[in-house]
Order: C-alpha cells, then sequence, then structure tokens
C-alpha cells in the first residue's frame, strides 16, 4: 500500500503506484484546467503494510515507516522519502522515486 501526501495533506491511499500515478495525473490534469498554470505540487509519498504500519513480521520495529506516518500529525513531511517530481510548466510526471520536487522545468 502507499501513502500519498500533498504538501501536508493525506491524499490518499493506493494499493499500488498505478492507481496512484493515476489519481495525480488527474489532479494536476483538473488543477491546470482550473487555474490555467501548472507549479510544484509538492507529492510525497511512503510504501507500508497496512496490517502492520509499525513492526515487521517478525517483530522488528520499522522506523521509517513509524516517523512518517508520525510525522503526519506534527504536519511534517520529512520522513517521506519518495517525491514525485513535475514539470513545472506541463504539470507531467517525470519521476515517481524522485530525489526532489523542486526541479523548476528540468528534464534531464
Amino acid at each position: 500500500m502507499y501513502l500519498l501526501i500533498r504538501a501536508s495533506m493525506v491524499f490518499g491511499i493506493f494499493s499500488n503506484k498505478t492507481y496512484m500515478r493515476e489519481a495525480i495525473e488527474q489532479y494536476i490534469k483538473d488543477h491546470g484546467e482550473t487555474n490555467g498554470y501548472h507549479g510544484n505540487y509538492h507529492f510525497k509519498y511512503i510504501k507500508f503494510e497496512p496490517n502492520e504500519p509499525w513492526f515487521t513480521k517478525d517483530g522488528e520495529y520499522h522506523h521509517d515507516i513509524a516517523k512518517a506516518i508520525f510525522s503526519l500529525s506534527t504536519m511534517h513531511n520529512e520522513y517521506f522519502t519518495h517525491k514525485v517530481k513535475t514539470d513545472w510548466s506541463t504539470g507531467e510526471i517525470l519521476d515517481m522515486d524522485a530525489e526532489t520536487t523542486n526541479n523548476l522545468n528540468d528534464k534531464e
């Protein structure tokens, strides 16, 4: 499962990356049609196991996921390590596993 946030708000929980990508693309399309421009959408996500979000099956504490889920309650998103990079001028998704979302019009 994937927990997707935009800025510091939960955008959705998805069973796979395909559905998550479709939701992001539709949001970007709607935003572009409504407002007439694109920008940095700040999408970030984590992959998690919904039945065991803080512990693995062998009982080991899963630090990254626990920190990310806790960070939602504090309105911080620094523990959401996967970022979605988009082209700021077109809204096109460039990378679903980017290092940053801040590459303005940089299509590498």
